[in-house]
């Protein structure tokens, strides 16, 4: 079954409707349950077992779009198993010489996200000069000069205060966390002042890093934000309920301009009861 749920975030309003026609919401093989939540769009999908192939799907297929209507991709990427995902994508789906990899996060001494980084342009035929790791330095250093590369890179616009992304890949861990931003933390915090690069330390993140802040995640305009097992269940029902304080989860707060994609599956989604929101409704029109 395929259904697709509309949460109105301001009066708690759901609606219930089709999934759409267009290829976005086009239903794939392994998909056995879906749902649309909150401000723009939420899209929700729930697998039964591996979704890697259907990460791979939504970034060629936006990918291909961004490269046709501005002859340019610009996305950001973290560390871990949504990169394996994206270095997955058939070297023959686009023109990879087009795309442009940054980063979402970086762990300061060690760089794994951008090793990662390398390896995934590598394989796809990414130029490696347009792959844009954050550089050596303090991480105030680093951080500054991270900023003004997404604000003056052509690959990126800068129509807007904070620069927007093409796509962004996001993972996620059970407490909430998304990058490098954690809950409670001061990175999370700094929230809506327009920061771009935040510098931190963190035992959460085994040390010093650079992150993203919010405000960039939000200015994207795709972002997947991968979020499968059983440890991550009380997280995805807290996310996708809304029902969560200012600073404690900070994937909850992840809102694209265009389309927030939540990947996750049976183990995952465990925990959330989009009927409850039904129930809610229910007793509003009393």
């Amino acid at each position: 079954m395929v259904m697709s749920l509309v949460l109105a975030a301001a009066s708690g309003l759901v609606l219930s409707t089709k999934v759409g026609t267009n290829a976005r919401a086009a239903v794939r093989m392994g998909v056995i349950d879906e749902y649309a939540i909150s401000r723009v769009v939420k899209e929700v999908r729930i697998f039964d077992g591996d979704y890697a192939s259907e990460i791979q799907d939504v970034i060629t297929e936006v990918a291909e779009d961004c490269i046709a209507e501005q002859g340019s991709f610009s996305i950001a990427i973290p560390g871990g198993s949504v990169v394996a995902a994206f270095a997955g994508i058939s070297s023959e789906a686009l023109d990879f010489s087009k795309v442009h990899i940054f980063l979402c996060n970086e762990k300061i001494p060690s760089y794994p996200c951008l090793e990662g980084a390398l390896e995934a342009a590598e394989k796809l035929g990414v130029p490696k000069e347009q792959v844009y790791g954050f550089g050596e330095g303090s991480p105030a250093e680093v951080a500054a000069k991270y900023t003004d590369l997404l604000k003056s890179h052509p690959s990126v616009d800068n129509s807007g205060t904070i620069p927007s992304l093409d796509m962004m890949l996001l993972g996620t861990g059970g407490d909430g966390h998304c990058g490098c931003l954690f809950p409670e933390s001061a990175e999370i915090k700094a929230t809506g002042l327009g920061e771009v690069v935040l510098a931190g330390n963190d035992e959460r993140a085994d040390g010093d890093f650079v992150a993203v802040s919010m405000d960039v995640m939000n200015a994207a305009k795709t972002v997947i934000v991968s979020a499968a097992g059983s440890g991550r269940a009380p997280m995805v029902a807290k996310a996708l309920s809304g029902s969560f304080g200012l600073y404690d989860c900070p994937a909850g707060m992840v809102d694209a301009q265009d389309t927030t994609f939540w990947f996750t599956d049976k183990e995952g989604i465990a925990d959330f009861k989009p009927e409850e929101f039904d129930d809610d409704d229910d007793d509003d029109d009393e």
